[in-house]
């Protein structure tokens, strides 16, 4: 058998064999939409088959650095991306399940291209979209993204949600399960409420760095992680299915000392009965009404296992609040706490040497996080209280940035513990999560 004749035909059977043109569709939108969208466009060069594959790309991210040159004029390159945007939409045919764009690192201001953008998305079917804009942009949400109702996951940066209710003809996002809204502004009426009404799937909502004007009120049955990040005066929340809920009010730098959080504490913990994780951040729990200190005990939050706060020990309110959830919490296996102190009107005289040592309050925590700790009564007093009381406690990590003396840190190692595992690290640097 003649294998040099064999193995030539074998090579010009290969040779004439074009792989790459004859890919399936799928697989080849698989392979563009791995490609930065400019080499995407210029696979259009490989053969005749792929001529108008970009097309039809199913998923599309568009990032205004790629088109950002060393040594060309900025205002060209943004120019550039603009127009190269407007005519790879314009000549697409077929769905688009997956839209990004991309223009924080070159701050492109996008104008009216923006809302042109939209509208062709809300007829292809788009399922996830993210917009990441810049402060210049501000745009107000278009109209045409309420038309997008197979929408599933969306996040949207720098956008107003204005006065203008939800269209009265949506029909809603009802499978949408993720909105992400970070440094939006809410300007008036219950507008985001009707928007969080209309995603009846609606699973996991965050809210970072939102500026609002209006009531926030959020009612979802089917929510299970919140995070509420920002400036807001009321807060009104009915979800009976979290288990991650994470709030943070960030006071304006003008009315950081007069603005009042109207936030109705009893309905949220009444939402809470899933709750496995807590994080209350910034002044909320200062600023909050006094109505904190007048709670109906509900049953007790048999899933919450971590909790995380801005907490004043000093403060009689906020040791209440504090306390309140520590008691109706059995299952609490870890505790964060950013400690503050801002001269209470109502101080907590002796509170947390005051509680029962019987009670057995902490009979589950492992590990505990003080952070800034200052070694002031109320902080001793909650450390003591913690350090016997803990029977499993394997840590306790003492933030004092470095404002302890040594022979304070000598009497810190010194306190008697319930847990014979027990041990106390004192940083004065950053500290590792609890």
């Amino acid at each position: 058998m003649d294998h040099r004749s064999s193995s030539t035909k074998l090579c010009k059977y290969v040779a004439h064999e074009d792989f790459i043109s004859n890919l399936p569709d799928g697989l080849k939108d698989k392979i563009l939409c791995c490609l930065p969208i400019k080499e995407a466009v210029a696979t259009c060069l490989l053969s005749r088959n792929w001529r108008y594959t970009w097309t039809s790309m199913t998923e599309l991210m568009f990032r205004a650095d790629d088109f950002t040159s060393e040594n060309g004029n900025a205002n060209d390159d943004k120019s550039r991306f603009l127009k190269f945007t407007d005519m790879f939409l314009s000549l697409h045919d077929g769905p688009i399940l997956k839209f990004g764009l991309n223009t924080k690192d070159v701050q492109i201001y996008t104008g009216g291209h923006i809302y042109r953008w939209m509208l062709i998305l809300s007829r292809k079917r788009i399922k996830e979209l993210q917009l990441r804009t810049t402060m210049r942009d501000c745009y107000k949400i278009p109209s045409s993204f309420f038309s997008c109702h197979e929408l599933e996951s969306v996040y949207l940066r720098f956008c107003r949600l204005t006065t203008s209710q939800l269209p009265l003809l949506s029909k809603g996002f009802k499978q949408l399960h993720t909105l992400h809204l970070e440094c939006c502004y809410i300007l008036g009426g219950n507008n985001f409420g009707d928007l969080v009404a209309s995603c009846p799937n609606l699973n996991k909502l965050i809210l970072n760095r939102i500026y609002s004007l209006a009531d926030i009120n959020i009612h979802s049955t089917k929510l299970k992680m919140l995070t509420l990040d920002g400036h807001f005066k009321h807060l009104n929340l009915h979800t009976p299915c979290l288990t991650s809920a994470v709030i943070k009010l960030r006071p304006l730098p003008s009315d950081a000392s007069k603005i009042r959080c109207n936030f109705n504490f009893s309905q949220f913990i009444a939402s809470l009965s899933d709750v496995e994780s807590i994080s209350y951040l910034g002044p909320i729990l200062e600023r909050a009404e006094h109505e904190l200190l007048v709670l109906k005990l509900p049953k007790s939050f048999n899933r919450l296992k971590r909790i995380s706060l801005d907490l004043d020990l000093g403060n009689l309110k906020e040791a209440n609040l504090a306390l309140y959830l520590f008691q109706h919490a059995p299952y609490l296996q870890f505790i964060n706490l950013q400690l503050t102190s801002n001269e209470p009107i109502v101080p907590a005289v002796h509170f947390w040497e005051s509680i029962d040592r019987h009670v057995c309050l902490f009979q589950n925590v492992r590990a505990v996080g003080m952070i800034n700790f200052t070694g002031s009564g109320a902080e001793l007093g909650f450390l003591k209280l913690i350090l016997e009381d803990a029977p499993v406690l394997k840590r306790a990590f003492i933030n004092d940035n470095g404002k302890l003396g040594k022979d304070d840190l000598k009497n810190l190692l010194k306190l008697r513990r319930a847990s014979k595992d027990a041990e106390i690290v004192i940083f004065s640097g950053s500290v590792p999560p609890v």
